[in-house]
C-alpha cells in the first residue's frame, strides 16, 4: 500500500512538472509571436515606438520595441483614452451628491446655449448624460466646432460651443464628439471647485495607484520623460512636437505608461482589489447607453466602447501618438497597447491581435495605416513631380529660344491646341478634385489637417498641381509654335 502511495506521488510530481514545462512553453511561444507581430506592424508601419502591457487576471507582463529607449515606465499622451478617466470622474461626482447625470449642462454653465435647426434648445433638454453617452448632437468637425487655440483654458475653449447647432437633437441619435468631454472637464472642474488636474490627481490617479499618470505636463517628475511624438513624412517618421492645448487634456491629453495604464485595466477587470466606491463606480461606467447604438455590434458607455460580446475597449490619437486599450472581462485579459506616432489603424490591430494571440484566436493579416498609404502615393507624386517641373520649365526656356531663332514659327491651330491641352487639363481636373475632396473627406480645412497629415501630402499636391499649369502652358506653347 505504502508503495502504491509513493508511486501516485510521484506520478503526481511528475504531471506538475511537465504540466509547469508545458505551460512555460505556451507563454514562451505566445510572448514571441505577439513580439512578431509587433515586430511586422512596427517595420512596415514605420511606428518608431510601441509599448505594451499584456494582461491575465492580477498579472501583467510588458513587451516595448522601438527606436528610442523605452519600456513600461515610458510615458506617452493617450489620446482619447483619457475620456474614461474624465467620465469617472463624472460619476464620482454624482456619488458624492454633487451632480446628476440628469441634470441640464446650464444649472453648472448658466451661459451654456445650443440650437438645432436656428431654434435654441431648452436647457432641460442637453443633459450631461447627453454629453457622457455622446448623443448630445455635438459631432466631430473642424469647420463646425473648430479645435481649441493654444493657450486656451478649458472654460474659454468650452464657451465657444454655446450658440453652436447641433447636428441633431439631444438623445436623438449617437455621434462621437470631443466637445463633449471637453464640457465634462469643466463640469469637474465647477461642482469639485478644482482644477482637472488637481481633481483627477486626488480623486482617480492617487487612490488607484496610478503614480505616472497626469493630467499636466508640468506634473511629470523630473526623472520622467515623455517620449518624443513622431509625423510620417516622405516614407520616414521624423520628430514633431505638438505644444499641448490645456482645454484638450480631458478629452484626449492625460498622460501615462503601460504599466499604470496595465493597473487601470486591471482595476477595470476587477482583478486589483480597491475602495468599495470606487468599484461600484468602474462597474457602472461599463454600463453602455441601452437606447443608442454606435453600429450593430457597439454601444458607448462612459469613456468605454462595449461590444455584444463582452469586449470594453477605446482606441485614442493625437497628431503624434495613439493608443488602444482592450479588456475581456469573461476571460479576465486585456492589452494596452501606446505608440509614438499617429497611426491609428495599426495601434488598433496590434492590440487585437494581441488579445486574439492570448485567447487562441487566429489574428488579422497586417494592413496599412490610411496615413501609411497616402505618404506613400504623395511621396511618389512629390518625388516624380519636382524633377518634371524642372524639366518642363527647361523645356519652354528651350521653346522660347527656338522661336526667337526662328527655328518655331507661330501657327495657331484649334485641333492642334485641342490634341495637345487634353491630357494635361484632365491632370489639372484630378489636382482640383484632390483639393477639393480632401478636406471634405476629413471635415477638415487644409490649415487644420496639416497638423494630422503628412508633408508630403501637401507638397503632393501642389508639386502636382504646379506640373499640370506648367504642362498646360508647354502644350499651350508647343502647339501654336510648332516645328519648321
Amino acid at each position: 500500500m505504502k508503495r502504491v502511495k509513493n508511486v501516485m506521488v510521484l506520478v503526481t510530481l511528475l504531471v506538475l512538472f511537465f504540466s509547469s514545462i508545458s505551460s512555460s512553453a505556451s507563454v514562451a511561444t505566445e510572448r514571441e509571436e505577439i513580439s512578431d507581430m509587433i515586430q511586422e506592424h512596427v517595420d512596415k508601419a514605420k511606428i518608431p515606438n510601441v509599448s505594451t502591457g499584456l494582461i491575465h487576471g492580477d498579472k501583467a507582463t510588458f513587451l516595448s520595441k522601438g527606436e528610442q529607449p523605452s519600456d513600461q515606465d515610458t510615458l506617452y499622451y493617450i489620446g482619447s483614452t483619457s475620456k474614461a478617466f474624465t467620465a469617472l470622474g463624472v460619476l464620482w461626482l454624482e456619488d458624492q451628491g454633487l451632480l446628476s447625470l440628469d441634470d441640464p449642462v446650464a444649472k453648472y454653465l448658466p451661459w451654456f446655449k445650443v440650437k438645432y435647426e436656428g431654434k435654441t434648445i431648452p436647457d432641460e433638454d442637453i443633459s450631461i448624460k447627453n454629453l457622457i453617452y455622446q448623443t448630445s448632437g455635438f459631432i466631430n468637425h473642424e469647420k463646425k466646432f473648430p479645435t481649441a487655440k493654444a493657450n486656451m483654458t478649458l472654460e474659454e475653449y468650452a464657451r465657444t460651443f454655446s450658440g453652436a447647432e447641433l447636428e441633431f437633437y439631444p438623445a436623438n441619435r449617437y455621434a462621437y464628439a470631443n466637445a463633449n468631454y471637453v464640457l465634462l472637464g469643466l463640469l469637474i472642474e465647477k461642482a469639485s471647485g478644482k482644477s482637472y488636474a488637481e481633481f483627477t490627481n486626488e480623486v482617480i490617479f492617487e487612490p488607484l495607484g496610478l503614480y505616472s499618470t497626469y493630467a499636466d505636463p508640468k506634473q511629470v517628475g523630473k526623472e520622467e520623460t515623455i517620449i518624443t511624438g513622431n509625423r510620417l513624412s516622405f516614407l520616414r517618421t521624423h520628430p514633431y512636437q505638438v505644444a499641448v492645448k490645456p482645454a484638450l487634456i480631458p478629452t484626449g491629453y492625460i498622460i501615462s505608461n503601460a504599466k499604470d495604464i496595465s493597473r487601470w485595466l486591471q482595476i477595470q477587470l476587477g482583478a486589483i482589489d480597491v475602495k468599495p466606491q470606487m468599484k461600484r463606480l468602474i462597474e457602472k461606467s461599463h454600463q453602455p447607453d441601452t437606447a443608442h447604438q454606435v453600429d450593430k455590434n457597439t454601444r458607448y458607455a462612459a469613456g468605454w466602447f462595449v461590444l455584444n460580446d463582452g469586449t470594453i475597449e477605446h482606441s485614442g490619437g493625437t497628431q503624434n501618438y495613439s493608443t488602444n486599450f482592450i479588456i475581456n472581462p469573461g476571460t479576465q485579459m486585456g492589452v494596452c497597447v501606446l505608440t509614438n506616432i499617429n497611426s491609428t489603424v495599426n495601434t488598433n490591430m496590434m492590440a487585437e491581435n494581441i488579445m486574439n494571440i492570448m485567447e487562441d484566436k487566429a489574428i488579422t493579416p497586417y494592413q496599412s495605416d490610411i496615413w501609411v498609404t497616402i505618404d506613400t502615393i504623395f511621396s511618389i507624386i512629390t518625388f516624380i513631380s519636382v524633377p518634371l517641373i524642372v524639366f518642363t520649365l527647361i523645356m519652354l526656356v528651350r521653346i522660347k529660344k527656338r522661336y526667337r531663332k526662328e527655328h518655331r514659327v507661330r501657327k495657331i491651330s484649334g485641333k492642334s491646341i485641342a490634341k495637345w491641352l487634353a491630357l494635361p487639363i484632365l491632370l489639372l481636373i484630378l489636382a482640383i478634385t484632390m483639393i477639393i475632396v480632401f478636406p471634405i473627406t476629413f471635415s477638415s480645412g487644409w490649415l487644420a489637417l496639416s497638423a494630422w497629415a503628412p508633408h508630403s501630402m501637401y507638397t503632393g499636391i501642389v508639386s502636382f498641381t504646379l506640373l499640370t499649369i506648367l504642362l498646360i502652358a508647354t502644350a499651350y506653347t508647343v502647339s501654336i509654335y510648332p516645328k519648321k
